[in-house]
């Protein structure tokens, strides 16, 4: 079988859902500042095209990056301690641990050859330049690429202001003037005085005609709106059409609102009514800022819109940048002015160009550029209407956690985990929201709580822990909610090796389950108890207390995680200590309940340990099923650290089988990619007997350097490559990159 020479690093950036207009100048000037700045940030006004400028750059130079190019969005994000886990989560590293995520982050990043894309850097600029501070010296093969509205102020970071695009250089013809006779007339932009440029533009910046970008960008456009509204090009409003776009100053946001009104508004009106709004936003006459003509054409286009569509722009302003159509809906129907009998106009706000729709794995995704989303803020803080739509937003996204908790048991889990995974940074928000205020922190608790599947499913272990230490700090009542809280904080902490701590939470939600009659509490809490018992290897006291907690999830009546998970770790134990038939017949239940309810996670847990004890029992052939079966389980979860277990359990299997290349190929991938995502500070599964037994075997039948040659084969698979090799699918030859 084939095995690539190198790792498929292409990365991750957003595709590019209309085409790219101009900037060749500017994209080649770009281009020329990271060949001598690892940080080139692009400023300029919001609407201006800096992230537009950023992808279309990244794209162009992902090939010459080792470990690619990936993008990583902060519009929304308002906590700063949560910055390095986004790029953490951005770059799909996986360090889970309990240390402090910026030295995860730099650990990670420290041997990689690597384009970050930090776009929208403004409402966390000193966040992001003390990351970054730290990022670039102890990566030296890092890049950056940010765009904000200003400088971050990092040594040696080059800024490279992007301006509007080129305007065409042909002055308003007497034709195209607003009619006198309509009230309060206006003309949109005087002649330059002086030698200066209305709307910022630069001398001798205008081009003629249609070769000036901005006027190419608002023809091909308007092309696009007037097909999709079934009209025809009108020959006649050639000159109106260039005069808008000086009017809006070569803004690229500007110019596609403008454009998407013209599907439906004569060229020669939107010029009328445009310029009465450009000239209320003028600093002196003829004079306007970047910022001031998109606040005219934004406050031009909100008074186009019916009530309702209007309403809805501002509701949506609150979301973090990608939502669902059903999340739209909640919002606009629970927060206090209700949508008419048809709904909420979603698909009028997306013909607008207000509201950006994007298919993402079969879903219909959506999304509200930065500008109009700030707008839109604005508007609704000045109604007194914030609190409320804060308040569906968060009620939202609760009830939506809550129903991902009651279905997890079932069949649904890995449907669940992705629609989670793509709401997260709407979860942050409404978490974000119920902790600055004080009557928000149970409902952000039980939130927090509820998610516990994501957070332990999910590889957001780092996230988890920060909200449920940070609710648990100002929730302090005693309730409920809190009690749960507890337990899933120590299963949390567990999971990151924080044992100490999962110790003290479990411990204390043992205490409030007894005080207030809690069995399911006092069920985990146990259960929590065990699984730092199993951590620790002390299995005989995890036997007794995963035990204990399995007879409290079994009087609940309920098909609990709790109980599946239980029973395969009870497994795990009694294989280690030597009861084999015990750990069999605990599988075997815990797989026809996994079976019967459809069940995923737990299921992939359970056919790993059945595959080690296999192992142990020296049923090579079972073992090798067991393990390759699980493998595909942890895959559907993008569980990368299962994954590296069952790739190892998998080489153990093929030395025992006498396959030394096989084992050599899959050990180095498995420590590649336990290590290459962020695991190698969350202790180590090669450690161990089995693995010394297997290098053992191995490098004594190839001899060192085929051993050697072969281990580095495996390390040059990335996880998606490593997993098909092990699962026997065909792998294609991938060309070098250069390193």
């Amino acid at each position: 079988m084939a095995v690539p020479y190198n790792q498929r690093w292409a990365g991750y950036l957003p595709t590019d859902t209309t085409s790219f207009i101009g900037r060749s100048e500017k994209l080649s000037e770009i281009n020329r500042f990271l060949t001598v700045s690892r940080l080139v940030t692009l400023t300029g006004a919001r609407g201006i095209g800096k992230t537009r400028l950023a992808l279309r750059t990244a794209a162009g130079l992902r090939g010459d990056f080792t470990h690619g190019a990936w993008f990583v969005g902060l519009a929304g994000l308002s906590d700063p301690e949560l910055l390095p886990m986004v790029v953490m989560r951005a770059l799909r590293a996986q360090d889970q641990t309990a240390r402090p995520a910026v030295e995860a982050l730099a650990d990670y990043l420290a041997g990689k050859r690597l384009l970050l894309v930090l776009d929208s850097c403004q409402d966390l600029a000193d966040a992001c330049a003390a990351l970054l501070e730290v990022l670039l010296p102890a990566a030296p093969g890092l890049t950056v690429l940010a765009t904000a509205t200003g400088a971050l102020g990092v040594p040696g970071e080059t800024e490279c202001v992007v301006p509007p695009l080129a305007l065409p250089n042909t002055a308003l013809p007497n034709a195209a003037l607003p009619d006198p006779t309509l009230p309060d007339p206006t003309l949109p932009v005087p002649a330059p005085r002086n030698g200066a440029q209305p709307n910022g533009a630069q001398p001798n910046g205008a081009l003629p005609d249609d070769d000036a970008e901005a006027m190419s960008l608002l023809r091909e456009r308007l092309d696009v709106a007037r097909r999709g509204a079934g009209r025809e090009p009108d020959p006649h409003d050639r000159a109106d059409l260039r005069e808008l776009c000086r009017l809006v100053g070569g803004v690229p946001l500007g110019i596609e609102l403008v454009a998407a009104r013209l599907a439906h508004l004569p060229a020669s009106l939107a010029l009328a009514g445009l310029g009465k709004w450009v000239a209320r936003h003028e600093e002196a006459p003829g004079v306007i800022s970047h910022a001031g003509t998109l606040r005219a054409v934004l406050d031009w286009t909100y008074e186009l819109c019916e009530p309702e569509e209007r309403r809805l722009w501002l509701e949506l302003s609150v979301f973090a940048p990608d939502f669902d159509a059903q999340a739209a809906r909640y919002v606009s129907r629970h927060s206090g002015r209700p949508s008419g009998p048809d709904g909420p106009p979603l698909g009028r706000l997306v013909a607008a160009g207000l509201v950006v729709a994007r298919e993402h794995a079969g879903e219909m995704r959506h999304h509200v550029p930065g500008a109009l989303a700030e707008y839109g803020r604005h508007r609704l803080r000045e109604l007194g209407d914030e609190s409320l739509v804060l308040e569906a937003h968060r009620d939202f996204y609760l009830r939506r956690a809550r129903e991902g908790e009651v279905a997890w048991a079932g069949g649904e889990q890995v449907r669940w985990q992705r629609r989670l995974g793509r709401d997260l940074p709407n979860i942050r928000a409404a978490l974000g929201y119920c902790l600055r205020r004080p009557a928000e922190h149970e409902a952000g608790l039980l939130m927090a709580c509820s998610l516990w599947y994501l957070w332990l499913a999910g590889g957001l272990a780092r996230e988890g822990r920060h909200f449920l230490d940070r609710l648990l700090k100002v929730a302090t009542a005693p309730s409920a909610t809190r009690t749960k809280a507890l337990w899933v904080c120590g299963g949390v902490a567990a999971v990151q090796g924080d044992l100490d701590w999962a110790r003290r939470r479990a411990t204390e939600c043992l205490g409030r389950a007894g005080q207030e009659g809690d069995l399911a509490a006092a069920g985990y809490g146990t259960h929590v108890l065990g699984v730092v018992s199993l951590l620790s290897g002390d299995d005989d006291t995890a036997i007794i207390r995963i035990t204990e907690a399995i007879g409290r999830h079994r009087a609940t009546g309920e098909l609990t995680p709790g109980l599946l998970l239980g029973l395969s770790q009870l497994a795990a134990a009694y294989d280690r200590t030597g009861v084999a038939e015990h750990a069999r017949h605990l599988l075997a239940e815990c797989l026809a309940k996994c079976n019967e309810a459809g069940e995923l996670w737990a299921r992939g847990f359970a056919v790993h340990v059945r595959g080690v004890a296999a192992f142990r029992a020296g049923d090579l052939d079972a073992a090798w099923a067991h393990a390759r079966d699980a493998l595909r389980i942890k895959r559907l979860f993008e569980d990368v650290a299962g994954s590296a277990l069952c790739l190892e359990l998998l080489a153990w299997v093929a030395a025992g089988q006498g396959n030394a290349e096989r084992a050599a190929r899959l050990m180095g991938a498995a420590q590649e990619n336990w290590s290459v995502f962020g695991l190698s500070h969350s202790g180590s599964p090669f450690d161990i007997p089995q693995h010394a037994e297997c290098e053992r075997i191995a490098r004594d039948t190839l001899g060192d350097a085929a051993y050697e040659a072969v281990l580095e084969e495996g390390r040059r698979l990335d996880l998606i490559d490593a997993i098909a090799y092990a699962l026997g699918e065909d792998i294609s030859r991938r060309g070098h990159r250069p390193g």
